[in-house]
């Protein structure tokens, strides 16, 4: 199994984000959305979220730990992005 892309990251709560994943499984793309628990920049953990019923949870749940670690460092500019974001966007309001 490889990742192919990761799209949409989005904050899904407070410290909580959402990604939709694209991996190759055995030359088939399949989709599942990862959960991304943060604080701060930094991300704590991944958690599967909805995926293709193609694909078995366990697999998906199996990437997910081997990969978690090299997972956590590539979003952190996406983390940092989306704060951003959210920051541009309280100061809009405060200011409107």
């Amino acid at each position: 199994m490889e990742l192919l892309t990761m799209e949409n990251f989005r904050f899904i709560d407070r410290n909580k984000a959402g990604a939709n994943v694209y991996l190759d499984h055995e030359g088939r793309k399949v989709h599942a959305e990862f959960n991304f628990y943060l604080q701060g920049n930094q991300c704590l953990g991944i958690r599967l979220g909805r995926h293709d019923q193609d694909v078995e949870t366990a697999l998906l749940e199996e990437f997910i730990r081997e990969n978690h670690g090299w997972i956590k460092k590539m979003v952190i500019p996406d983390i940092i992005r989306i704060r951003q974001e959210r920051l541009e966007k309280m100061m809009q309001a405060d200011q409107g």
